[in-house]
């Protein structure tokens, strides 16, 4: 292994060493699944900690679902460094960590497209049962986050972009499912994002971003104070979102009319 891989390794263990439960809740780390959620609504975040998750059909689809996307097999660290060493782009996904914003914050992309032990592309990926076309404000930030910790960790992020795919996904095919990985990979290095959308017309949707450190430096921020302790939760306007939650009937800032009843 090169002397990149020792350091980050290293780095790495002394993050996790450092854990405190200095944050909201008694949690040592803030996971960047955590501050998405935030950007839909902090009452929803709070409600996961103090009522525990509540199933839905929607949550198990999707888990299943992911499973079928993106197959994973575990690999040693040394096989790790090894694949991502290539000059060949490979696929890989690694937990990435480090500070931001006063926080300890941890994750786990989707995917990750390296060469030459650089990433090239950050994925994230969303299912939906309705239009694949917009791209929300929780699902933007959660993959510029990702970028953001790759950069902390010490890599070379200068050709990296980041990109979130929106997939229809029960519209797919068995076929299709099984090899949405390679081909979303392909699409993006070969720069025929387009093409691939076109195949897939009304299916899916894949909004491509630049790496900005300064920007997700500003995500992390703006939510911090609430894992700080210095404000209290803030709660949606929109009764869409209240009307779809699964702590509707229980939640006080519910604006869903059904909940009261």
């Amino acid at each position: 292994m090169s002397d990149l891989w020792g350091q980050i390794w290293k780095k790495e263990q002394d993050f996790y060493e450092s854990g405190t439960e200095e944050f909201r809740h008694h949690t040592s780390f803030v996971p960047v699944s955590s501050i998405a959620e935030q950007y839909y609504c902090e009452y929803k975040l709070e409600n996961q900690f103090a009522l525990g998750k509540v199933p839905t059909e929607a949550k198990d689809t999707g888990t299943a679902l992911h499973a079928e996307l993106m197959p994973t097999e575990k690999i040693t660290k040394g096989e790790f460094a090894k694949l991502v060493g290539r000059k060949e782009p490979s696929v890989a996904m690694l937990p990435v960590w480090g500070l931001a914003g006063g926080l300890k914050v941890i994750g786990e992309p989707d995917h990750i497209i390296w060469s030459e032990e650089r990433p090239l592309w950050v994925v994230e990926r969303k299912t939906t049962k309705g239009n694949p076309t917009p791209l929300w404000e929780d699902q933007e930030n959660q993959v510029r986050i990702y970028g953001l910790l790759l950069d902390r960790m010490g890599f070379d992020c200068s050709r990296m972009r980041l990109a979130v795919v929106r997939l229809k996904s029960d519209e797919l095919t068995e076929e299709e499912k099984s090899e949405w990985t390679l081909r979303v990979s392909t699409a993006l290095l070969e720069e025929k994002v387009q093409a691939l959308e076109r195949r897939f017309p009304g299916k899916m949707k894949v909004h491509l971003l630049q790496h900005e450190v300064e920007k997700a430096e500003k995500v992390v921020a703006s939510k911090a104070g609430y894992w700080l302790e210095q404000r209290e939760p803030t709660s949606s306007s929109s009764v869409g979102k209240c009307r779809a939650c699964e702590y509707n009937e229980s939640c006080p800032k519910s604006l869903s009319a059904g909940s009261r009843t």
